[in-house]
């Protein structure tokens, strides 16, 4: 096949594979008539060399004109990928600490696709149909993110403006904890994670003392033996995702987006992931999460009062996987109880609360731990753990926004904003892990 047969519209992979067979069959024949005693290269076959090199000249000025337009395209998005890098300049009055990463909703209406049907009237025309994605930068997955969105206050597009808050008394607030921030996340290529759980552990260490005798039997002389079980345990990825229908007008206020798409959209995929993270059954498409799983401790309150099942359910957790439990997982009406506490309940004269006074600040803890309040976990039911090394989300695939048309939207003037993610929850070693039931 000729350069002219080749036609305009090759690749620059498939350009250098021709220059590359081309050079091959030219080296071939030259070979043939290198060798001692071969004849001199002439004739049709010097004639083929000339036109097969002939055509890799024409070939490599294709090549070096795809490179540089390849280079600049690969130039272009190394700037936009650096000055897209999410961070915000310090605000007026706040130093260089004070400097913040964009929330996902503030990626989405900065993203190219956004300004271009923005600034192009796109999303005003109800005759445009219209559909794009965008793909949230490293660091502002669903579960990466963890700034508190506080901005859902009145109604109207003024309550989504940050306000300008110089206080030094709300930096002393620490911000609420949340189950999905103490756990890792890991990145993984494949729709599967087969991993070992350690599932029984016997340690029976101890000092042994010289056998006396020559006699092979008994136990005379012999040392403890210890024993872990393990097994082989496979979590599949999911797919947790959600959509909300949005008025043109709306998709187009650049301002109210970001609380739309922080608030609602990836609001509603955490709590659905926290969920699946602690309860989820395993069934269908639900993860398996940390309640009711395979070897995970468990036990009843019984007659422990509300603080003593904590610690005891530590104590568990300490000797059960040799792991420090690292938080404690409630519902607020079981923490209301466990918070509320005094010290003298007996008596006809209440003393001072257990958990300190009302005017504590800070991240609540219970025996130096920290305590998650989460309405994603049944009443009466509580969870003690090591959360960063007794599990871990694997992220198959990063948080995506994606705008589109159903059903009847386009003589509605309405989009669909889709937000979702690919994920799947493993639990290293379950023993980490207690369950109080009946709390």
């Amino acid at each position: 096949m000729t350069i002219a047969e080749l036609g305009p519209n090759m690749s620059l992979d498939e350009m250098r594979k021709e220059a590359k067979s081309r050079l091959e069959e030219a080296s071939a024949i030259e070979q043939r008539h290198t060798n001692p005693g071969a004849e001199p290269l002439t004739g049709a076959e010097l004639e083929q060399v000339k036109r097969l090199l002939l055509e890799v000249d024409g070939l490599h000025e294709r090549i070096g004109a795809a490179e540089e337009v390849a280079g600049l395209a690969e130039k272009t998005q190394q700037l936009l990928d650096h000055y897209s890098k999410p961070l915000l300049p310090a605000q007026p009055g706040q130093g260089q600490a004070n400097r913040r990463r964009l929330t996902p909703g503030e990626h989405f209406v900065r993203s190219a696709a956004y300004l271009t049907a923005k600034n192009n009237g796109l999303l005003t025309n109800a005759l445009n149909r219209l559909e794009f994605g965008v793909p949230l930068p490293e660091g502002t997955s669903l579960l990466e993110w963890k700034a508190t969105l506080a901005s859902t206050g009145a109604s109207g597009g003024g309550s989504l403006v940050p306000t300008d808050v110089r206080s030094t008394v709300v930096d002393m607030l620490l911000p609420q904890v949340n189950v999905l921030s103490l756990i890792p996340r890991l990145a993984t290529e494949s729709d599967a994670i087969e991993y070992i759980q350690q599932t029984g552990q016997t340690l029976n260490a101890g000092w042994v003392a010289e056998a006396t005798g020559s006699a092979m039997t008994g136990t005379d002389g012999r040392k403890p033996e210890s024993a872990l079980v393990y097994a082989n345990v496979t979590a599949y990825v999911r797919t947790v995702a959600g959509w909300l229908p949005v008025t043109n007008r709306l998709l187009n206020d650049s301002r109210a987006m970001p609380g739309i798409v922080n608030t609602q959209l990836l609001g509603d995929l955490e709590q659905k992931v926290e969920q699946g993270v602690l309860s989820g059954d395993g069934t269908g498409e639900n993860l398996r999460g940390i309640i009711g799983a395979p070897n995970v401790q468990t036990f009843a309150r019984g007659t422990f009062n509300e603080v003593d099942a904590l610690f005891h359910a530590r104590t568990l957790c300490r000797t059960g996987s040799q792991l420090a439990p690292n938080a404690v997982v409630m519902h607020p009406a079981d923490y209301e109880q466990v918070r509320l506490l005094r010290e003298n309940a007996a008596s006809a004269t209440l003393g001072q609360y257990l958990m300190g006074p009302p005017n504590t600040l800070g991240v609540p803890t219970v025996f130096g731990l920290p305590v998650v309040e989460i309405q994603n976990i049944a009443v009466n039911t509580v969870i003690v753990g090591n959360f960063t090394q007794g599990c871990a989300i694997f992220d198959r695939e990063q948080a995506a926004i994606r705008v589109g048309l159903i059903n009847d939207q386009l003589i509605r003037n309405q989009q669909t904003i889709l937000a979702e993610e690919r994920l799947t929850f493993v639990i290293w070693r379950a023993p980490a892990f207690c369950t109080i039931t009946a709390y």
